[in-house]
């Protein structure tokens, strides 16, 4: 009888692995594999807490038939999985030390190929963003004069946010006809063929109209500071990385063809790593994400000379949320002599508020002071300059001081013009 029994048992065991029907699954169930990761993230990106699917194939269809292993030996430790098909399965990403985690499948006893999760901050959620301009300055006394098709200017001098104010605004439409571009010229004692002649008395070869004329441009301002921020042009490294101070540089205008943004950095040298072809760091960050940005402690305590919170004349860019519209804006100040002829300038915060109010989903501050000049073609004195700059400059050769001129003639001279070439300027 005993050895019936023996023999029962082994004919019943041959038969459940012969049928591949053993408890463990046998070496006939597939091998489960991975083929992609899918999350609320890109790509591999996961977040603690948060859901995380697996997709592939071989997987069992009961949840509980399969386990997501990481670690190895006696390290390994396993997460249950809340759903599953053969083709998928979803589990919660454990909290863990470190940034990346690696996982497997275990369906049935056999392991799956390894993929790596990247663990990242979860991002604070997007806040609705309406692009409806807030403030118009037509309505308030300002007129408005289309350039070419795309591009309209708009010039106010008159009081808002409670003080009387000189503001010029260009909000161009990037397309086909019209491009945006950084030049750079400021060390350079000699200049290309076709460049401008200028009265050495009262001009200077890197004028801004001598810029824009150079480059046959239709809009120009001025832009990042010539002494100190990273400016790359069309891949050649035009000003190396100086200052680290925040409030002085900590984000840049990007370009790659008719691609433009405006990028966060932490100062001139991370700006330098930037792959883009052009690239103009500048400071201080103004409009993020449609969110008007504050000058933060560390700013103001980087800006000993408060050169943030007083009012000054100021140059900004800003940009729609899809990057085809651009607002370059300039900000005049220190004219305070003349009731007709008086312009108080702002501080980055009340300049935030305005680019906001214009429509810009992100915006950033360029040089500003006496550097700050709008350039538009055809219109303004007779250097085509139309806003009212605050430059006071001595010819150190003379001993003569230039006085400020409401006139807008005597400019300072400026490293960089930012500006709009259109094949429609007639």
């Amino acid at each position: 009888m005993k050895g019936k029994l023996l023999l029962l048992i082994s004919l019943t065991a041959l038969t459940l692995a012969a049928c591949g029907k053993g408890e463990s699954g046998g070496d006939s169930a597939p091998t489960p594999v991975i083929s992609s990761v899918s999350t609320d993230y890109e790509g591999n990106k996961v977040v603690a807490g948060k859901p995380v699917t697996l997709n592939g194939s071989n997987f069992s269809a009961v949840a509980a038939e399969n386990k997501v292993v990481y670690g190895l030996g006696w390290d390994a430790k396993s997460i249950a999985v809340n759903e599953a098909a053969e083709d998928h399965l979803s589990f919660i990403a454990p909290e863990i030390q470190g940034t990346k985690l690696s996982v497997r499948v275990s369906t049935k006893g056999k392991e799956s190929n390894s993929v790596v999760l990247e663990y990242i901050e979860e991002p604070e959620p997007e806040k609705p963003w309406d692009p409806t301009p807030t403030v118009d300055f037509v309505e308030l006394g300002g007129t408005k004069k289309t350039i070419v098709d795309g591009v309209e200017w708009t010039t106010f001098h008159g009081k808002w946010e409670g003080q009387v104010r000189n503001i010029n605004i260009v909000k161009s439409t990037l397309n086909e006809h019209n491009k945006l571009g950084i030049y750079f010229s400021y060390y350079d004692k000699t200049y290309p063929e076709g460049y401008p002649t200028w009265n050495s008395e009262t001009e200077d070869p890197r004028d801004l109209d001598k810029k824009c004329i150079y480059l046959d441009a239709l809009i120009g301002t001025n832009g990042p500071m010539a002494c100190c921020h990273f400016v790359r042009v069309n891949g050649d490294i035009m000003r190396t990385p100086t200052e680290t101070s925040p409030w002085v540089a900590n984000c840049a205008i990007t370009i790659d063809g008719d691609v433009v943004d405006i990028v966060q950095v932490k100062d001139n040298f991370a700006a330098k790593k930037l792959t883009n072809s052009t690239v103009g760091c500048a400071g201080p960050l103004l409009v993020w994400k449609g969110e008007v940005q504050k000058a933060t402690d560390e700013w103001k305590k980087a800006d000993t000379d408060n050169w943030l919170g007083d009012t000054h004349p100021r140059t900004a860019i800003g940009l729609s949320k899809d990057g085809k519209t651009v607002f370059q804006v300039t900000v005049d100040g220190r004219w305070t002599k003349y009731a007709d002829q008086r312009a108080i300038g702002m501080s980055t915060d009340l300049l935030g508020k305005l680019m906001r109010a214009l429509g810009c989903y992100k915006a950033m501050n360029f040089d500003g002071g006496g550097g700050t000049a709008m350039w538009v073609y055809g219109e303004g004195n007779a250097r085509n300059i139309v806003n009212r700059v605050s430059e006071n400059r001595t010819d150190y050769a003379t001993g003569k001081t230039w006085i400020w001129d409401w006139d807008g003639t005597q400019l300072r001279p400026t490293g960089n013009a930012v500006y709009i070439k259109s094949d429609l300027k007639k």
